[in-house]
């Protein structure tokens, strides 16, 4: 086994997903390869950080964002090489790509490669059937929020201790009325401690909206194709 050739693979293909993700987030992203350097990222015509040819990144003076983007994809495309393929469904029809990266208390978390479109992933649970069969449920784009689902399934983190979506909302609501009261029935300083509650809340429970929906939306599609 050439175990030079499988570290320069998956050394570019952590670039190709660090690349894809930073211009997602508006970074630009030039190849050097010379000097020492291997590629400068730009946000802007601000130069916030350089991979060096030993691929360590050096600077990163825009709030740790790009150290944080390089972290987390080098920890699922690592996981997802090294990780053993699964058999799994979604709405009935078999999958193929899925790899599975973590599994606990028979809740799985796995991912598939796109080509060009980066890692997508998602959650599930493991049927009688068979030890490596799976009935995947829900996807994600994003690998944190695929983490934190796993995490909450398989009882890593008490769910008593977390907020559900309608919770949170009966609690902005209530919020938002006792911020529109007139005259006003709380300090100053207690409507600033609301208004930070309430932009967490909001933080919080639209980004799962809009996952749900882009899932139902996939879903819907890939029904209306099996018919055709």
């Amino acid at each position: 086994m050439d175990y030079d050739k499988l570290k320069d693979d998956l050394i570019q293909t952590w670039y190709d997903e660090l690349f894809r993700r930073l211009r997602m987030e508006g970074y630009m992203v030039n190849i050097i390869d010379e000097n020492g350097i291997y590629a400068n990222i730009y946000l802007g015509d601000a130069l916030v950080s350089q991979i060096d040819q030993d691929n360590d990144l050096r600077g990163d003076w825009c709030g740790k964002v790009v150290k944080k983007i390089a972290e987390e994809t080098a920890e699922y495309v690592f996981a997802h090489k090294t990780a053993p393929t699964i058999e799994c469904v979604i709405l009935g029809k078999q999958q193929v790509g899925y790899k599975k990266l973590l599994a606990f208390n028979d809740k799985v978390l796995v991912a598939k490669q796109i080509c060009g479109k980066g890692y997508q992933f998602a959650t599930g649970y493991r049927t009688v059937l068979t030890l490596n069969h799976y009935i995947l449920n829900k996807r994600f784009s994003d690998y944190a929020k695929a983490c934190e689902e796993f995490a909450l399934g398989a009882g890593l983190i008490d769910q008593n201790k977390i907020l559900s979506e309608s919770e949170l909302k009966v609690i902005r609501s209530g919020l938002t009325q006792l911020t529109r009261i007139s005259p006003p029935q709380v300090t100053f300083e207690d409507l600033t401690a609301i208004g930070r509650v309430l932009n967490k809340i909001n933080f919080s429970i639209l980004p799962e909206i809009d996952e749900r929906n882009r899932f139902v939306e996939s879903n819907i599609h890939e029904s209306e194709e099996l018919e055709i």
